[in-house]
């Protein structure tokens, strides 16, 4: 799953990488379910960078963060979703937890690039608190391989930057290009030991995506 993950991207690479212009920006580190994130959706104008809340609304009143890539087709609210409100997720990396060594959080990320873009939905929905309409979004999620599956069994799914157009245009089948980027090869993955401070939503600076230097107690 991703339940956790960091942006230390500045505006400039976010052009560069995804063609979008974003206003209002600040780096990341500690991105967690139900706070604002940044997406990047089709509109009318084009391909946008939007805000969202991450997590969509289930009918128990929880939060949906992650959705299984290879059951989504299947259920028919997931399907219309993949079809009219594809997105990408930028992300730095993301936090898995150890189930061994005293739960010890890890930072994951690509080999190739410093930069990806979790494939992701996101729907518009009346929030009665504000009383205005807010972006839901949640993202999806693929068997994890290699190393990674021995730390977590679930990994998010990155789009392929030669995807990343058919992903955010809803003329394509939603089906069809899902199956292309599960089917492409996914990024080699580094991970390495971080600061149990990710821990704590409250905590959000550089430390956290910093290698851990020696072994430390976990928090309380």
């Amino acid at each position: 799953m991703c339940g956790r993950f960091a942006l230390a991207a500045s505006a400039e690479e976010l052009h560069q990488c995804f063609g979008v212009d974003v206003a209002h920006h600040s780096l990341r580190y500690n991105i967690a379910p139900s706070q604002q994130v940044l997406i990047v959706a089709a509109a009318e104008q084009g391909i946008r960078a939007k805000r969202s809340i991450w997590g969509i609304r289930r009918s128990d009143g929880g939060l949906l963060i992650n959705i299984r890539s290879e059951t989504a087709c299947q259920k028919p609210h997931f399907r219309r979703l993949l079809q009219q409100g594809r997105c990408i997720v930028p992300a730095s990396g993301f936090y898995e937890w150890s189930q061994h060594h005293r739960r010890q959080p890890f930072f994951i990320v690509a080999e190739e690039t410093p930069l990806i873009g979790f494939a992701g939905v996101v729907h518009s929905e009346f929030d009665t608190d504000s009383g205005v309409a807010v972006n839901r979004c949640a993202i999806l999620t693929r068997a994890a391989e290699g190393d990674l599956a021995a730390l977590h069994h679930r990994v998010p799914v990155v789009v392929p930057h030669d995807l990343l157009d058919s992903w955010l245009t809803t003329d394509a089948n939603a089906e069809d290009v899902l199956a292309m980027i599960l089917t492409a090869s996914p990024p080699r993955w580094r991970f390495y030991p971080v600061s149990h401070r990710v821990g704590r939503v409250s905590n959000d600076d550089r430390t956290l995506i910093e290698p851990l230097e020696s072994p430390e107690p976990p928090l309380l």
